[in-house]
């Protein structure tokens, strides 16, 4: 047994443990996790206030005036900071943000913030509630842990945990689910040991004793705003202010990163005028170019690309824009990136280019806009070598004419429009298989018919001698198996 530490759920998880056969099993995923298959809930906990026991404070909710005036440490990407800066504790909360390497660099991690509370550097913590606990029931320290769970109605506070597999390893899944069960004592006693707040949860492994919240419902809005709510003063960055900043030693760097969250295009070109650079990356792992693209932000493209931005540039997980515009499924941005010359067959990490990330991601419509800018059609991707038209014919579905809106792009459409450009329909993987064989594998009777009417050869084998109709029988598709033999008589008679 190997384990592989990840110090919280950050961008590209499962693409870089999954996907890279690093890891089968991933440990405390929220139950609902769309990337990942997973277990019986295992047990709920919460996000809660650390502070010293001995600062004599004792907070009653998120509206309690004794917030104000402290130094508040929360997590970037909190719903704890959510709440509380709806509240107008924003200037007293203090940011650890998102990072790419806090797996090799402890102080990036979140739970040093409840460090910092115990050292005096912060008045309270606000964090999950498992990484407090563990400070105070492991290493003694001499803290209150406070959930919050009941202090809020509107933004969940308390999860569900579980573990996680790959999506088609359902096996795995309820092989995890039944060993659950039998260590069902041991595992609810490393909890309480390890200081985990346990919320009440009739569905979990382990029940807790906090009580519960229960479910989060948004009440009916009763009045419509036609625009959002005004920024209050303290929002507001003029160029005064942003002087005065760099003046008393503001980062150049983060003000630019925040100009571009803010989309304050006058900010943008202050900052890079006073010596910003455009292509540096933010301690997110980002550079200019690539926020604007996860944001979808088309017009910061363009303005980026005038101020001689790379956009080709990687960001700290070797993605470019483009590739974060094709995650998106972002058409207008992807456009001017290409416009303005961005590179459509950069590949990333994994050795997927744009157009055969976008068909292994399922963004239809931007592979589409990829196609039609004049995408190469036959390069490889990843490790085994797969063209774009097997993993088009991957996505392909018996029923797909259900699933999709009239109007939409569908595999089965783009799959046409690659062998249409010319797409080899008999090219064959690093282990042998074709386009062909992965329709079989997985019964697509219109693909199948596509790809032999296009001149998909029936008798090629992949590297076990198997044929595509060989394929279909070894999983099950008598149907594609018929299917493909009928065609191939059709097609030697009409040859011949």
């Amino acid at each position: 047994l190997i384990y592989f530490w990840r110090p919280y759920l950050e961008r590209g998880l499962t693409r870089e443990t999954f996907d890279t056969n690093m890891c089968d099993v991933l440990l405390d995923l929220p139950v609902v996790y769309e990337p990942a298959l997973t277990t019986i809930p295992i047990y709920r906990s919460t996000y809660v206030l650390a502070y010293r026991n001995d600062r004599g404070l004792d907070i009653k909710g998120f509206d309690d005036p004794a917030l104000k005036g402290l130094k508040i440490g929360v997590f970037q990407t909190s719903s704890i900071r959510q709440v509380l800066t709806k509240r107008g504790l924003a200037p007293y909360l203090k940011l650890k943000t998102l990072s790419h390497n806090a797996d090799l660099n402890p102080e990036n991690q979140p739970w040093r913030q409840v460090q910092d509370v115990i050292d005096g550097k912060l008045d309270v913590a606000g964090v999950w509630g498992p990484f407090a606990g563990w400070l105070q029931k492991m290493k003694g320290e001499p803290i209150v842990i406070q959930p919050v769970n009941m202090w809020e109605d509107l933004v969940p506070m308390e999860y569900e945990l579980a573990a996680g597999v790959r999506k088609t390893d359902a096996r795995l899944k309820y092989m995890l689910d039944l060993a659950l069960e039998d260590s069902k004592a041991e595992i609810e006693k490393i909890l309480t040991d390890y200081g985990v707040p346990l919320v009440e949860c009739s569905a979990c492994l382990v029940q807790g004793n906090i009580p519960s919240h229960g479910a989060y419902i948004k009440p009916p809005v009763t009045e419509y705003k036609s625009k959002p709510e005004a920024a209050s003063p303290d929002q507001v960055v003029t160029d005064e202010k942003l002087e005065s900043w760099l003046a008393e030693g503001a980062d150049l760097t983060q003000e630019l990163s925040n100009a571009v969250l803010a989309n304050a295009p006058a900010r943008i070109k202050l900052l890079v005028s006073k010596g910003a650079d455009i292509n540096a990356l933010d301690p997110q792992g980002y550079a200019p170019v690539h926020t604007a693209a996860r944001k979808r932000h088309p017009e910061q493209i363009a303005l980026f690309a005038d101020l001689r931005a790379d956009l080709d540039a990687p960001d700290a997980d070797g993605m470019t824009a483009l590739q974060h515009a094709v995650m998106r499924n972002h058409v207008p941005t992807a456009k001017v990136l290409i416009e303005r010359g961005a590179d459509m067959e950069k590949k990333n990490k994994e050795g997927y280019s744009p157009l055969a990330l976008a068909l292994a991601e399922a963004k239809f419509e931007v592979a589409k806009a990829l196609l039609d800018a004049g995408a190469h059609i036959d390069t490889v991707a990843g490790p085994e070598e797969l063209t774009p038209l097997m993993i088009a014919a991957s996505q392909v579905s018996p029923g797909e004419g259900a699933i999709f809106l009239p109007g939409s792009t569908r595999p089965i459409d783009l799959a046409r429009e690659l062998m249409q450009k010319g797409a080899n329909v008999n090219a064959q993987s690093k282990s042998g298989v074709t386009p062909l064989m992965i329709a079989a594998a997985r019964n697509v009777a219109p693909m199948i018919g596509l790809l032999v009417q296009s001149g998909a050869k029936t008798d090629l084998k992949n590297a076990q001698g198997k044929t595509a109709a060989e394929v279909a029988e070894l999983n099950g598709s008598e149907a594609a198996a018929k299917a493909i033999r009928l065609l191939s008589k059709a097609t030697e008679r009409s040859s011949n």
